[in-house]
């Protein structure tokens, strides 16, 4: 046998902005590579660039920014229906909120609303909607219950039982526990 059948010859890709050997590296939506020089050169390339979204099914409606097709697809943060246009047109189809009687004022930075968002992982929390401005989140369901230390409108429910509510205050610098009479 000839010893080139198991020879393996090490295939280098550079960097387009400082000419470094790019390096794989593992992120939190898999594997790409990276530039060795980092972090004084940012630049980063995907492995799978195909992985952004998956097109489910393609609709009947048309877009109202281009004229194209809708399709519905599956993307990271689960599915939506967007422009079959994509990247040139960017319109994606937006869930409406539901809008509470009373909105619950975001403890940190007093200005945002704290809204229901969906996370990665399918799961659920509570943010401030002038996000990127403010990060404060939740990851339980805030109540418009008053606290007695702070005054502060919003709790998140701990405990029920028969007689009574544990509450605590959803201001970070409070933190009280208190208890309400069912």
């Amino acid at each position: 046998m000839s010893k080139s059948l198991f020879q393996h010859t090490k295939h280098q890709e550079h960097c387009p902005q400082c000419e470094a050997v790019l390096q794989m590296k593992q992120g939190k939506k898999g594997l790409f590579l990276g530039c060795s020089n980092y972090p004084s050169c940012d630049y980063i390339k995907p492995l799978h660039p195909n992985n952004e979204s998956k097109i489910l099914k393609n609709l009947a409606q048309n877009c109202p920014k281009c004229g194209r097709f809708l399709q519905l697809k599956q993307g990271s943060y689960g599915m939506f229906i967007g422009c079959s246009g994509y990247p040139e047109c960017r319109f994606v189809v937006h869930e409406e909120q539901e809008t509470t009687e009373q909105q619950i004022v975001c403890p940190e930075c007093q200005h945002g609303e704290l809204v229901a968002r969906h996370g990665r992982q399918g799961k659920n929390f509570y943010a401030c909607n002038q996000y990127p401005k403010c990060k404060f989140t939740l990851a339980q369901k805030p109540h418009l219950i008053p606290c007695p230390n702070c005054q502060m409108q919003g709790a998140i429910l701990k405990k029920e039982d028969e007689n009574h509510r544990t509450w605590l205050c959803i201001n970070k610098n409070c933190q009280h526990i208190f208890k309400t009479t069912i």
